[in-house]
């Protein structure tokens, strides 16, 4: 396995771009982070739902940074990135996420972490394969919290 320091920085931006993407409400920036809709393996992000094709992921992270959707005033952060070589083209990356609220009061609202997912070199670069979301559970709480003072 041959993956260069160049390659482990690459990997680094791809999750970056990732983010800002889905903070930027940049759909095509954020389906560009993709392998192409033939290759595409999947995205499973636990409680937002489980998108088995290109176009279905697609069609969810429209609505997700769309108008009224969950991710509309939040940042994208992630931390604590693990790139482990499977090949020379393909790689396992596992990262956490923490999501800031910052259209109002700042606050964490939300930390997840993925687990292992694959991204592969491809000729436009390394792009996300497959990836995993495991939400953790305070999101839940924090979400029922918010639907309680909602209704008061």
């Amino acid at each position: 396995m041959n993956i260069t320091t160049q390659d482990l920085l690459e990997i680094q931006n791809l999750i970056a771009t990732y983010c800002i993407a889905t903070d930027n409400k940049d759909v095509e920036g954020f389906m560009n982070c993709w392998v192409s809709p033939d290759e595409f393996g999947g995205y499973d992000s636990g409680a937002f739902g489980n998108m088995k094709t290109w176009d279905e992921l697609k069609a969810f992270e429209a609505h997700h940074v769309g108008p009224g959707g969950d991710a509309n005033g939040k940042r994208h952060q992630a931390t604590n990135i693990i790139i482990q070589p499977l090949s020379d083209t393909e790689a396992s990356v596992t990262h956490d996420m923490i999501v800031l609220e910052v259209a109002a009061i700042p606050m964490i609202v939300a930390t997840a972490r993925y687990n292992n997912s694959k991204v592969v070199k491809t000729d436009k670069g390394w792009k996300f394969k497959w990836r995993k979301l495991d939400i953790d559970t305070g999101f839940f709480k924090l979400m029922e919290q918010w639907q309680q003072n909602q209704a008061k």
